[in-house]
């Protein structure tokens, strides 16, 4: 609980400047009013933060090649605990359909994606180079040559090609598991619903659509009698 309670302790610590530009190595999705609204920082992205009464809430939305990420956090600043419905964040998108995905299996898919050990390319065809370096000696009517011919392989360049390649797989490899074991950690599924009074929780949650195209979207979070929504634009 750890990362949680660093995520939220920083809620409504004031705005900053800055604008984030991925999580992940997914793009963020910045709110249309992302200027009115106060935020705080975390790993280098400016997170946005929604106030009502003692409750405070804050939103990131990233996406990725098939699903957006949500993530949430609450804060309770009350002297009583808060109880939140499951499924109290809604997705929606006028003219598309967007359904809630289950974050274990988004986690499962993240991680499958880049399982196994990196596989080179097939070789191109073997190509040599040959270098000449004679003498021409005349006898009369009669020329002699005599000299020496070098021939060198060029495959030095195929297997520095895929040594660097063989670097970038396992550099996204390890980035693509650190993400799935983050999506299992803070699953919406997985969180206790209940907020303890001064707590904080955080959540995830992952929508797709079936048509997956760019539009204006909304994420509409329900805290006990408070309603906050989160307007986007792609």
């Amino acid at each position: 609980m750890k990362a949680a309670t660093l995520l939220l302790a920083l809620l409504l610590a004031g705005a900053v400047g800055a604008q984030a530009e991925s999580r992940f190595s997914r793009p963020v999705i910045k709110p249309v009013n992302d200027k009115e609204l106060a935020h705080f920082k975390l790993d280098g992205n400016n997170i946005a933060v929604q106030s009502k009464g003692s409750i405070g809430v804050s939103c990131i939305v990233y996406r990725g090649t098939k699903r957006y990420y949500v993530e949430i956090g609450v804060l309770n600043q009350s002297d009583a605990p808060i109880a939140l419905q499951r499924g109290f964040a809604r997705f929606t998108k006028p003219g598309y359909t967007v359904f809630q995905s289950d974050t274990i299996a988004s986690a499962m898919d993240v991680s499958a994606s880049v399982a196994g050990p990196f596989v080179p390319a097939p070789p191109p065809p073997p190509t040599t180079t040959t270098t000449y370096n004679a003498t021409a000696t005349t006898y009369g009517n009669t020329t002699q040559v005599q000299g020496t011919a070098t021939t060198t392989n060029n495959a030095g360049w195929y297997q520095l090609g895929q040594a660097i390649a063989a670097r970038r797989y396992y550099a996204a490899q390890s980035r693509e598991q650190s993400f799935a074991t983050y999506l299992q950690m803070f699953a919406n599924e997985q969180q206790t619903l209940e907020i303890a009074p001064k707590g904080v929780q955080l959540y995830i949650f992952t929508f797709e659509q079936i048509k997956n195209k760019k539009a204006p979207f909304t994420v509409t979070i329900q805290v006990a009698d408070q309603q906050f929504t989160f307007a986007y634009k792609e």
